[in-house]
């Protein structure tokens, strides 16, 4: 019984969520930001150097670099899962049913993240608009290819909203309190900047790209010797330390979800 209320659960979540003010307001910003950068000069996200605007690497990086500031659109749609029934006086009923604990959480849990998915696929979204638009440099264009887009937000995206979703899902349940999940937010930002600070030098490449949980050290150091014509070409392979990192990360956070 427990197993086939998950799809029921998340499916409720999923609605709940695409519903809420932050999902429209989250996917909007996002998609604002990333079409500015990508199609006015004065508005820049990351370095891309002199790669294509729409260049895998140009994806990649923006996607990733979003992903740091979508923490607060994890802590609001994920984290708050666990405590909206209990704010509301809803979670005595839904103890009283035979859903299970487990369905619960994780059907809570797989619509929010799959709701917050749908924000990050802004950033995608608005690269491939934006990359369209007539004033642009064609120069600067490279071909449309949906595969950069979808291993971007699949492949990079998706693994560092599992990743953020789980600990923030496990510190709202641990403290009860979304004040305190915030707090954990901007505290996991700070720790995160001071880190890559500290990690600069090239003799802490491997540290640096195993402690980083959103990947951006392990994708810098997996193209660090690129030329621009690889970087306007190719998808780093999912190998080395840019896997390492994402495994790594990923088993972490199935354990603090595992611990939630």
């Amino acid at each position: 019984m427990s197993a086939r209320m998950f799809a029921p659960v998340a499916a409720f979540e999923w609605r709940y969520q695409i519903k809420s003010p932050v999902f429209w307001v989250g996917g909007l910003m996002f998609f604002l930001l990333t079409f500015g950068a990508t199609t006015i000069d004065q508005i820049q996200i990351g370095s891309r150097g002199n790669v294509n605007i729409n260049s895998p690497f140009a994806i990649l990086q923006t996607l990733g670099i979003m992903s740091v500031f979508a923490v607060f659109i994890v802590v609001a749609m994920v984290a708050g899962t666990v405590l909206r029934d209990d704010e509301t006086g809803f979670a005595p009923i839904l103890r009283s049913t035979r859903i299970g604990k487990g369905a619960y959480l994780t059907g809570r849990f797989s619509g929010a993240v799959a709701a917050a998915l749908l924000v990050l696929a802004a950033v995608p979204l608005a690269i491939a608009i934006g990359s369209a638009m007539p004033w642009l440099d064609a120069e600067k264009i490279g071909p449309f290819v949906p595969g950069h887009y979808l291993f971007a937000l699949l492949g990079f995206g998706l693994p560092t909203l599992l990743i953020t979703g789980a600990a923030f899902f496990a510190l709202a349940t641990g403290t009860r309190s979304m004040m305190w999940t915030y707090v954990g937010a901007v505290a996991l930002l700070v720790l995160y900047f001071i880190m890559r600070g500290l990690l600069r030098d090239a003799q802490h490449d491997t540290l640096s790209a195993l402690s980083d949980p959103f990947g951006l050290s392990a994708l810098s150091i997996a193209t660090k010797y690129w030329t621009a014509a690889e970087r306007n070409t190719l998808l780093p392979p999912l190998t080395g330390l840019l896997l390492a990192n994402r495994l790594l990360w990923l088993a972490l956070s199935a354990v603090l979800l595992g611990v939630a």
